[in-house]
């Protein structure tokens, strides 16, 4: 598991004035499903006229990542919706330079971007992952990052570089290269949009364990729940120091822009604002006019379809993710992403669930509450029948019996997902020797059947079946093989949009 904290022994610099505007452009696209749409029809040429378009296609070229697979079009769901979405959200000091934009799509004044974020709006528009990519991390900024006189090569340097040095089209070519995932849209919202988008949301709330007066970003608020205007807003997601936690890091401050964005998306989803057209259109107007994006997010058209396609994402369905990281060998100022990553970019590729977000399954019964074991393993011949999906069970059940002293001749296959844990079926008057076979399989459901003949008791293992266990009465000392399950996979710790912003 990778620190929250930025590894010791950090890196001064001078700071540029980028801000943290990031977080609310994140806002933005989030909380397009239940705001866009409800924008009047006198408002969206006014809106449209907001948007700034940079078309940065053609410098990225044809060689880039493939775009995940649309699914199946049904009635339900229109071809149009069915493919899942990546965009780049970054924050800006001042977006004029960019629409003098150069090879690589301009460069973004006075030193870029502290930080981005990658969106993925899933497929089925039922969730959304937000995943925040380190300014410091060590990474592989291909060509059109180099600086300006030094000789076009892929290099390893800051991700934050890419952005400074070649604009947006750099950061996506960037992103692409070290992580094979498809940049669908980009944004680049400036901090004075930052400001009035929370203004015109009349505030929001943020949350402090204790009283922080920070003379170097001019923040002053109390402990416990405060609702911030835009320049503290500004103030609090900039701050590098005298924060709780925050060490001087831009970790630190990755985890707190994360939780004001869970803060963003309750306030933009809220009845508080889909119900007062005039906070909902200043918030709109705020938020368009502070954009910088491709063209195709850029029309009206476009963004009011992204709005209604995730019209149902709920702030519970929103992830916040860092990109999993530890210290960069060479230069301890520095990050370097870590191996979990992978499964991160994976999950994005593919449109699956994050590593470790697939719900837990009921953990099976430790022991059976049964009758006293009256027949012995020598006296019981068992069949045992594989349905779990799993290759090998049955034959290794066959093992383990066997090891204990019970007859198993047969041992076989059964159609898969068809049944869940272990069923151990007898024949009528067998109950006594069930019973002591099922004391192998914890939790079996013990079942008669009357259409059995004999004195065979038949194992059905089924999906997420336990491996045999030792019986009380087993014949014999030789232990039972080691049947452990494999170790589980990374997992990404997420922050949910529904979280309590003081948790």
């Amino acid at each position: 598991m990778t620190s929250s904290r930025r590894p010791a022994g950090r890196h001064v610099r001078r700071r540029t004035t980028a801000q943290r505007v990031v977080a609310t452009a994140g806002a933005v696209v989030l909380g397009a499903g239940v705001v866009g749409a409800a924008a009047a029809a006198t408002v969206v040429s006014h809106l449209q006229g907001n948007i700034t378009a940079i078309d940065v296609d053609a410098v990225l070229g044809t060689d880039r990542p493939d775009r995940h697979d649309d699914v199946e079009e049904t009635e339900q769901q229109p071809q149009r919706q069915t493919r899942a979405l990546n965009i780049l959200v970054m924050g800006s000091d001042d977006r004029g330079t960019l629409e003098d934009s150069g090879a690589f799509g301009g460069d973004i004044g006075g030193g870029g971007s502290d930080t981005t974020l990658l969106v993925h709006l899933a497929a089925d528009r039922e969730s959304a992952v937000a995943v925040s990519i380190p300014r410091d991390s060590m990474v592989q900024v291909p060509e059109c990052g180099t600086p300006e006189g030094a000789t076009p090569r892929t290099r390893t340097a800051m991700f934050n570089s890419a952005l400074a040095e070649g604009g947006p089209a750099c950061a996506i070519a960037t992103v692409e290269l070290n992580t094979d995932v498809r940049v669908d849209h980009f944004a680049v919202v400036d901090f004075d949009g930052f400001q009035a988008m929370v203004d015109a949301l009349g505030g929001v709330e943020v949350c402090l364990p204790e009283a922080v007066v920070d003379p170097k970003s001019h923040l002053d608020l109390p402990a416990g729940v405060s609702r911030v205007s835009g320049d503290q807003a500004l103030a609090y997601v900039r701050a590098r120091y005298n924060m709780p936690g925050a060490e001087g890091s831009d970790i630190g401050r990755i985890g707190r822009q994360q939780q004001f964005l869970s803060s963003v998306v309750q306030e933009v989803t809220s009845a508080g604002v889909l119900l007062r057209p005039d906070r909902l259109v200043r918030f709109l107007d705020a938020a368009t006019s502070s954009l910088t994006t491709d063209p195709a997010l850029a029309s009206m058209s476009e963004l009011t379809w992204l709005a209604q396609s995730a019209s149902g994402l709920r702030p519970a369905d929103i992830s916040f993710v860092t990109v999993p990281f530890e210290e960069y060998a060479p230069d301890p100022n520095r990050l370097q992403w870590a191996p979990e990553a992978d499964a991160l970019w994976e999950s994005i590729r593919t449109d699956s669930p994050l590593p470790g977000s697939e719900p837990e399954p009921e953990p099976a019964e430790t022991a059976r509450v049964g009758p006293a074991l009256t027949v012995s393993p020598a006296d019981i011949t068992v069949e045992v029948y594989n349905g779990s999906g799993e290759g090998g069970r049955a034959g290794e059940a066959q093992e383990d019996l066997r090891l204990q002293g019970f007859t198993v001749p047969v041992a076989g296959n059964a159609e898969a997902g068809v049944l869940d844990g272990v069923r151990v079926t007898y024949a009528t008057g067998e109950e006594d020797a069930a019973e002591t076979v099922a004391a192998a399989f914890p939790g079996a459901n013990v079942v008669e059947d009357p259409a059995l003949s004999g004195d065979v008791v038949v194992v059905t293992l089924g999906t997420g079946a336990p491996h045999v266990v030792e019986v009380p009465n087993r014949l014999g000392d030789q232990p039972l093989p080691d049947r452990a399950e494999p170790e589980p996979g990374p997992t990404i710790e997420a922050r949910s949009g529904a979280d309590d912003i003081c948790g």
